[in-house]
């Protein structure tokens, strides 16, 4: 397994000298993989700690209880995952003494089985997941519905929002997280995914594919946290 990373800001908090509010974390036990992004909402007060609060929240949760996620129901799984991410974050509003809704963010996450080769895909807001595979690259937990307003780590009934899926790992060579930052500029305006980070992607090159993103000048800051699975494909066949 190899993870990639990358966080960088936008014009927009460059210019108003003001910190990444993104935070991408990855951990790992003898049991699963775990990979997270998280994006704050600019306008909280404490977006950048409410980022890394859910972060680091929900990779400890997958990597100390991950089993369960397997077999809980994706709406039980959903309501776990919310609860206690907003805990968490309603300790540090606490400590902090600012309302909890200063600390919202947007946020995703992998976890990996290691022994029942499984995926799990988590998306709350607008972070996006694709993976590839076969040759192919897809999203496989797609930005919630903003019509109405991003939901986000400290909305009411948060659970109801989240995107959840299981996916067999032996059909996935990698897995990317993306903020709504990045994985703008990887889409044409007809929603379609532009050939040249599709092709990042297929082929694992997340180096170029930040590269890529480098060059776009974004205004919104911009994450991605990839994981390689073909390592371990290797070993295996070899």
């Amino acid at each position: 397994m190899e993870v990639k990373k990358l966080s960088r800001k936008g014009s927009y908090h460059t210019g108003r000298k003001e910190e990444n509010q993104d935070f991408v974390f990855f951990g790992c036990n003898k049991d699963f993989y775990a990979l997270c992004l998280a994006d704050g909402v600019s306008a909280c007060k404490e977006a950048k700690k409410g980022a890394e609060t859910a972060a680091v929240a929900i990779t400890d949760l997958f990597l100390k209880a991950g089993q369960h996620f397997f077999e809980f129901e994706n709406e039980q799984a959903a309501r776990l995952i919310a609860a206690h991410v907003l805990y968490e974050l309603k300790e540090q509003a606490a400590e902090g003494g600012e309302d909890v809704k200063e600390y919202s963010a947007a946020a995703a996450s992998v976890l990996v089985d290691r022994r029942r080769n499984k995926i799990l895909c988590f998306s709350l807001g607008d972070c996006m997941i694709m993976a590839a595979g076969g040759g192919k690259c897809r999203v496989v937990c797609p930005p919630s519905d903003s019509t109405s307003g991003c939901c986000v780590t400290t909305t009411e009934n948060a659970a109801e929002m989240i995107s959840l899926k299981i996916y067999d790992a032996a059909m996935i060579d990698s897995v990317v997280i993306c903020s709504d930052g990045a994985w703008k500029h990887m889409f044409e305006k007809n929603n379609r995914l532009k050939t040249e980070a599709a092709g990042f992607i297929i082929n694992n090159e997340y180096d170029k594919l930040g590269k890529f993103l480098i060059k776009q000048n974004s205004f919104d800051d911009y994450s991605f946290i990839s994981l390689d699975m073909r390592r371990k494909k290797r070993r295996k066949s070899a």
